[in-house]
């Protein structure tokens, strides 16, 4: 899903200048985990306060493979990525950060992790008759601010007449689809799965998806810490402990 780069020639300055290593981890005991706990099933506040999620089982699970314990800064989407890693405020990011040629002249990444789609969520009847890739005309769309998404929306769903509203907090967008302040809230696809598990008869999707991307851990540049995730991603799929994250958090049962 997530996010565009801003000021790209003058984060370039900054973005290998403090590259947490591995070393460094190990040296605190901590790593510290930047994320955006808004988007369930992903990373999200549970009835006890605690964050929790599928990135949230992942950056656990790289934290106990260097030997040290995770550390949890919930950071607003608009200063996590990438201000808070080229900052060296964490050492890490994870909150479906879609991965694309652009952010990876800002800061580094892990290899993929999940696969997923931008899609359009609308109240459970699509009572405003969305669709996609017909049916956009006219229609108020909303959008997460600094998304992939909200780019994807501009490129294609302006150009075909829609009206697109952004939002800086996605509950926002959802309350507004809820209410019929809007048609649709772009999201990602397995955010529909746990809103009707959560929410149900509240929401669906509607039509194909807009566009498909790939998420990845991210980390300062030159940081071999990005190194050390993909050994942790190897490993959690070859145990088949990968798969028992994704039967947890976002395959349908």
């Amino acid at each position: 899903m997530k996010r565009p780069l801003i000021l790209l020639s003058a984060l370039l300055l900054v973005s290998s200048s403090f590259a947490a290593s591995v070393a460094d981890v190990k040296k605190k005991g901590a790593l510290i985990l930047g994320t955006d706990p808004t988007f369930q099933p992903f990373e999200f506040k549970g009835a006890d306060g605690a964050v929790q999620g599928f990135d949230i089982d992942i950056a656990r699970a790289v934290a106990k493979d260097l030997g040290v314990k995770l550390q949890i800064q919930a950071v607003g989407f608009g200063a996590l990525m990438p201000q808070s890693v080229t900052s060296g405020r964490v050492d890490m990011a994870m909150s479906a950060i879609t991965i694309t040629p652009e952010r990876a002249k800002v800061v580094g990444f892990s290899g993929p992790y999940y696969r997923s789609a931008q899609v359009f969520i609308v109240k459970a009847g699509n009572p405003k008759n969305m669709a996609w890739p017909a049916g956009v005309k006219g229609k108020v769309i909303g959008v997460q601010a600094n998304t992939t998404g909200q780019f994807a929306a501009q490129d294609s769903l302006k150009p075909k007449g829609a009206v697109l509203k952004v939002y800086d907090d996605f509950a926002a967008g959802l309350a507004d689809v809820q209410s019929g302040r809007i048609d649709a809230l772009l999201g990602d696809a397995p955010t529909v799965t746990s809103l009707k598990a959560r929410l149900p008869g509240q929401f669906e999707q509607a039509g194909k998806e807009l566009v498909s991307e790939n998420y990845g851990m991210v980390f300062a540049r030159g940081s071999d810490l990005a190194a050390a995730a993909n050994k942790t991603l190897a490993r959690l799929r070859a145990s088949g402990e990968y798969q028992k994250l994704l039967d947890k958090w976002i395959v349908q049962k």
